[in-house]
């Protein structure tokens, strides 16, 4: 991602004494965006296999770490959270680690040091769920608007109540509609649920 930023500030450098009109920089600018975009599956990708073999072979610490949690490897995923440089990333690394061991007092902890963020509102309804503090789901679900985070609420409300087959319906019905994190996401528990790990 550096050597990305490096390569356009060079290229602003150059089109700039050569006074390249305006509209031309942008049009290059939009095409080096896309381009990074369509090569990161992260993003777009339709693909879990080809997302997990990204992660695999990234050397970002917060990848690796995903490729770990995603593939069940707690340990390794729980080591890999001390290379993680971004303080946002290294927290919501902490906080999937501590909601997948069910740790929810040290998860709420790390949650009252973090910014209200759709994520944060998603995983207090969710330890709420497993709490069974009705009200507190309620005044948190309240505060998240995506649709995604949504339904995976009703997963793991459904989870929670015994209808996994239910949780797997529905899990089918979005997983077609989704890309990227939360294609990996919705695949991952779907997997849970089937193998009886939830």
């Amino acid at each position: 991602m550096i050597w990305l930023l490096l390569l356009v500030f060079v290229f602003a450098l150059v089109m700039g004494y050569l006074q390249v009109p305006i509209w031309f920089m942008y049009s290059v600018l939009a095409v080096m965006i896309i381009f990074f975009l369509i090569r990161n599956p992260l993003v777009f990708g339709k693909d879990p296999e080809k997302m997990m073999a990204y992660l695999k072979k990234a050397k970002a610490p917060h990848f690796q770490f995903l490729y770990h949690f995603l593939n069940g490897d707690l340990s390794a995923a729980e080591h890999g959270i001390g290379k993680i440089r971004s303080k946002k990333a290294k927290q919501g690394s902490e906080l999937m680690l501590l909601r997948e061991r069910k740790e929810y007092g040290k998860a709420k902890d790390l949650l009252a040091k973090m910014s209200g963020h759709k994520t944060k509102w998603y995983a207090l309804s969710d330890i709420a769920i497993q709490e069974e503090d009705s009200d507190s789901f309620k005044q948190y679900k309240e505060k998240i608007n995506d649709t995604f985070l949504l339904n995976m609420l009703e997963v793991d409300q459904d989870v929670f109540d015994g209808k996994k087959e239910e949780a797997v319906v529905l899990l089918e019905n979005m997983i077609p509609k989704l890309r990227g994190y939360k294609l990996l996401t919705a695949v991952k528990v779907r997997n849970q649920i089937l193998e009886g790990k939830v």
